[in-house]
């Protein structure tokens, strides 16, 4: 198949999919960090100008994660971004391609955008992850994925805690842009190349 990986640029879904044997690139503003097929350009420029068999698409989150939406009444013009965003969401899932999916943290997707379907919510450690971090699956002729390999967490007070999460279930990947957050794991996105394969 002939899939676009759009606003990813650590490579790790694009190449599990490479390693099944499809023409798979990805496509972000920024520069791929590991050597493939990318493209540095604007995602919805070639979602829409080329025809694609399968769409995985990473938007950013920074004004849709319920996390940060409280500051839309703090911060001026937080809000209107978040609106921007939420055009960015209906541009992507609007375009003509029959295997689509947008993924994103818990948020305002679906509160604001009642088209969108249900979505399905995975975490890393059913994907053999030491990792917790709820994701949603937005999908179009696309199955939810099955979970692969259920990893233990240790117990902190009679609370599940991951390698990923301090303690008091913070996320130890600290704050700022998310950069290092917004990277895929590795169990999700080779569920993704076997399953959806």
């Amino acid at each position: 198949m002939k899939i676009l990986i759009g606003c990813e640029f650590s490579g790790t879904v694009r190449d599990c999919f490479l390693a099944m044997g499809h023409d798979a690139i990805s496509c972000d503003l920024l520069p791929t960090e590991a050597r493939g097929p990318h493209i540095v350009d604007d995602v919805l420029k070639v979602l829409y100008g080329e025809t694609w068999d399968m769409a995985i698409l990473h938007p950013p989150c920074t004004y849709l994660a319920s996390s940060g939406l409280h500051w839309n009444k703090k911060i001026e013009g937080r809000a209107e971004k978040t609106e921007e965003s939420l055009q960015f969401i209906t541009d992507l899932w609007n375009a003509p391609v029959e295997k689509l999916c947008i993924e994103n943290p818990v948020g305002c997707i679906n509160t604001r955008l009642p088209f969108m379907p249900k979505p399905q919510y995975v975490q890393p450690y059913d994907f053999g992850e030491d990792a917790s971090k709820k994701t949603g699956l937005w999908l179009r002729g696309l199955t939810p994925l099955e979970k692969t390999s259920f990893v233990e967490p240790r117990v902190v007070n009679g609370k599940n805690r991951w390698a990923n999460q301090s303690d008091s279930g913070q996320s130890m990947l600290g704050g700022g842009s998310g950069h290092e957050r917004s990277i895929t794991y590795f169990g999700i996105a080779e569920a993704m190349a076997l399953q959806w394969s």
